[in-house]
């Protein structure tokens, strides 16, 4: 809109602008005279071509282009495109994924425009503050999906009140309207993700993953991975599907049949990582059967060796186990306490033993236990030599 503005202006102004004698009669214009006319005839001015347009739009001051000149990256979240991707393309990308870009910073400069005849009315107080909370929400919006937070936080009574003490005027949105907005944002995501694996022409692996969230509703993740041209490892995540529970082989086979032809990928996988159980594995040799059949080529699946080397640790620590569930109480105290925090951290000063905070024990990582008692063999060896510092200058 503000391009076609300028030109516009610009095109106005030209038309206006005084013009010489020798512009408007032209000696050497042809002279017609019709059946009529006055012995001098008609002078007809001469046609000058038409102006050529520039054609830059404003979306491009929002990317940074690479210096081999063939992709761009966006200058907020570095997503990036090929060089001969649409214009409508970046645009959608900064209304979907970034409202309010071009309030963000001195990203961009628009030349004011010095025209008399232009009358405008400046924007009541309202709208103004309107757009600043809309882009208020969106912060909350990043700051939601960032912490995994359901989108029912912002129906809290207490946060509301808060806000409504900063400012009367703030109006933040609701339950569905969140909804709404992360729904259009993770559609924009998954278009971006289906056109950066369309410029992928290497075999593609994927890995599964399930879990369960804070509300018990289990799910399954698809990420698939792949070597590019300049041979560096590349991943990205496809899909998030909710799992019926138990989840069945069939569920799973369906999901992944369905996420390979969204992304037109079902004939360029090449593996498949699961977290070697029963229903993966079934549903993962239903899928060789389909590769085999339709001659696409090798197809293999494979158990995580992490899984199977953490089931293997957690078999060893079976016997240690009421020692470390003990000393998992002492670490989720000792973080819970700021006190105890900052006396553990004085105590690390002042034997030069660096910052040390006590990590929790991940059951699904298999140096989760290791790491934890690491740092408390390390604690129980520096309060031995604390303690007996003490007691040798009271001597």
């Amino acid at each position: 809109m503000e391009w076609n503005v300028n030109n516009a202006l610009k095109s106005l102004k030209a038309d206006t602008e005084p013009k010489s004698v020798m512009e408007v009669i032209s000696t050497n214009g042809p002279t017609v005279t019709g059946l009529g006319s006055s012995e001098k005839g008609t002078v007809t001015p001469p046609v000058k071509p038409p102006r050529k347009k520039t054609m830059t739009s404003l979306y491009l001051k929002f990317f940074e282009t690479a210096p081999d000149k063939k992709s761009r990256s966006c200058k907020f979240c570095r997503q990036t495109y090929s060089i001969a991707t649409a214009t409508g393309n970046l645009g959608r990308h900064l209304n979907h994924r970034h409202p309010g870009y071009d309030k963000m910073g001195d990203v961009i400069i628009v030349p004011a425009l010095q025209m008399a005849s232009v009358s405008w009315k400046p924007q009541s107080e309202v709208k103004q503050t309107s757009a600043d909370f809309d882009h208020l929400n969106w912060l909350l919006l990043k700051w939601l999906i960032g912490s995994s937070l359901p989108p029912s936080s912002f129906g809290d009574e207490w946060l509301l009140n808060s806000f409504k003490f900063a400012n009367p005027l703030v109006k933040i949105w609701s339950t569905e309207r969140f909804q709404g907005v992360i729904l259009e944002v993770s559609k924009s995501m998954r278009e971006d993700v289906r056109m950066c694996m369309e410029q992928v022409d290497s075999m593609v692996s994927i890995t599964l993953d399930f879990w369960t969230s804070y509300e018990q509703v289990s799910y399954m993740s698809i990420t698939g991975h792949w070597i590019d041209e300049n041979w560096s490892l590349r991943k990205v995540l496809l899909d998030i599907s909710h799992t019926p529970y138990p989840c069945a082989a069939s569920d799973i086979y369906e999901t992944l049949v369905k996420v390979f032809k969204m992304y037109n990928i079902d004939n360029r996988i090449l593996c498949c990582t699961h977290d070697n159980s029963p229903n993966a594995f079934h549903a993962c040799h239903v899928l060789k059967k389909d590769f085999d059949g339709r001659k696409d080529g090798p197809f293999c699946y494979i158990p995580c060796a992490a899984r199977t080397l953490n089931s293997v640790i957690e078999d060893g620590l079976r016997t240690a186990k009421p020692a470390i569930s003990k000393i998992r109480e002492f670490v989720l105290e000792m973080n819970m306490s700021s006190e105890i925090s900052e006396d553990f951290k004085k105590m690390t000063d002042n034997f030069q033993e660096g910052s040390w905070k006590f990590p929790i024990d991940a059951s699904t990582r298999w140096s989760g236990n290791y790491t934890m008692l690491d740092i408390a063999c390390k604690v129980f060896a520096l309060s031995f030599l604390s303690l007996y510092t003490n007691c040798f200058s009271l001597k």
